[in-house]
């Protein structure tokens, strides 16, 4: 039987885990697939790799991850699937087996995305059955349009469109994580992802992750996860992490039970991790119960402090919620950073000068700014636009930002943040003060010199130790 080819084309410095691929790797050698990795992140030239790769054996199919369409970055709007496409362009021509696209960036936008890349399959949503099922049907010969998630490509059209598939991750074997090099991403990424559950219950207006991951929440064990860390300490040397999940603590209860395992295992003595986290329910016994299990930071989705903009994003926490997030952090010593999303409906100066005076207040180790809003296809905000089916005109970075605010509010914000260090805010093009992490020369720099973590907290590291 002819192998498999995995290709990650993700080309941003510093590199990320393909994370997903580690998994579908090794769901597809269990399944008696001969499976390879191309990682394009690694290579001195992507176009001589794929050449030299593609034409050394004959491959049952190709499947290419996005991870990224852009950058999601309002200063750059950097369209990372054009580079895709090119890539992609170039296994055509070294081969005559089919290409499948996959990947979180990709189930976003899996129509418009398909055929702007020109594949021939596609899977939307999880990845790992449904592209073993492909795999096996193409390897037998066999139909392959029941395949759970997937969009096939024939004379230009989308032949097929079926609903995406979602695991019970309870009931999969340990991830083994021997697919991907994941020495070398700590070693020039400074941190490794992994995931403790997948999908988004929350009505957050302007997200993606229930658009590409789903609306119902599906969790590991937590077993599962600590038996996954401890692997990847003991045997690969790897022991900085972050957390992939949509957000870490939803549920809470969930959040809890890994720490309570990762700390009763004594991980938090030897590894260091990150998470993404909602403010709601954000308290002392969750922060000192992170702490314990060796949590070294935490990036909250604020987006923001006024009750009427939270509402306009479908944010369900307050202002005391931030506030209370950070006293729990302060109090256990856990570094923090709050992610705002500036400039949707409704922003106005006032609430632009409210909301980062309140943030200096609370003392955060590093506040993310972002002013607009990138616009995704299928978000209760792109319908209130009226371009909640425009998947075409949305896979090009699109943005809102509040008209109100004048041409000059980029302007307004940076003279509010007054060269407040904490405030990461594009500013003089400078890569060491925003978090633009798709080609940061400061942050690649400073990991090959050893620094090890979030991307935030290796700048904020950087800053105090000026």
């Amino acid at each position: 039987m002819r192998p498999v080819l995995l290709v990650n084309p993700n080309l941003m410095r510093p590199p990320v885990t393909p994370v997903g691929l580690d998994h579908i790797g090794q769901h597809l050698r269990d399944a008696g697939f001969d499976v390879e990795l191309l990682d394009l992140a690694f290579a001195p030239s992507p176009e001589a790799a794929i050449d030299a790769t593609l034409r050394r054996r004959e491959w049952l199919l190709v499947a290419v991850s996005v991870r990224n369409v852009d950058d999601s970055f309002a200063a750059s709007r950097d369209f990372c699937l054009a580079r895709t496409r090119a890539l992609i362009g170039r296994i055509r021509a070294a081969t005559d087996a089919p290409i499948v696209l996959g990947g979180v960036g990709f189930s976003i936008f899996p129509h418009a995305a398909l055929a702007f890349c020109e594949a021939d399959y596609a899977i939307r949503g999880e990845g790992e059955e449904p592209l073993r099922r492909l795999a096996h049907g193409l390897a037998h010969g066999a139909p392959v349009d029941d395949v759970p998630g997937l969009l096939a490509r024939r004379n230009g059209r989308v032949a097929c469109d079926n609903p995406p598939f979602r695991h019970d991750l309870a009931a999969m074997p340990v991830w083994r994580r021997d697919v991907v090099d994941n020495p070398r991403y700590l070693a020039e990424g400074g941190q490794v992802g992994f995931e403790t559950k997948r999908g988004c219950p929350r009505a957050c207006t302007y997200c993606a992750d229930p658009v590409a991951k789903g609306t119902r929440l599906v969790a590991r064990t937590p077993a599962q996860v600590a038996d996954e860390l401890e692997s990847l300490v003991r045997q690969q040397g790897v022991d900085v992490f972050h957390t992939c999940d949509a957000e870490f603590n939803v549920p809470r209860d969930h959040a809890l039970a890994v720490c309570a395992e990762m700390a009763r295992r004594g991980l938090g003595c030897r590894i260091r991790w990150y998470a993404y986290a909602v403010p709601d329910g954000f308290d002392d016994e969750l922060a000192a119960a992170m702490a314990r299990a060796g949590c070294a930071g935490v990036d909250f989705t604020a987006d923001h402090t006024d009750a009427r903009m939270l509402a306009t994003l479908g944010r369900t926490h307050t202002l005391d919620d931030l506030r209370r997030a950070a006293a729990a952090c302060h109090r256990h010593a856990i570094p923090f950073m709050f992610d705002l999303l500036l400039g949707g409906p409704g922003e106005t100066r006032d609430t632009l000068r409210a909301c980062i005076e309140a943030l200096k207040e609370m003392n955060p180790s590093r506040v993310g700014t972002s002013l607009g809003v990138r616009l995704y296809p299928g978000t209760p905000l792109a319908r209130w636009l009226g371009r909640g089916d425009d998947e075409e005109g949305l896979l090009r970075p699109a943005y809102y930002l509040e008209p109100a605010l004048g041409p000059d509010a980029h302007d307004y914000v940076r003279r509010l943040i007054a060269g407040d260090e904490r405030f990461l805010f594009p500013s003089g093009g400078e890569s060491a003060a925003n978090y633009n992490y798709n080609d940061n020369s400061t942050l690649s720099a400073a990991i090959r010199a050893g620094a090890r973590g979030a991307f935030w907290d290796i700048l904020r590291r950087m800053t105090e130790e000026r």
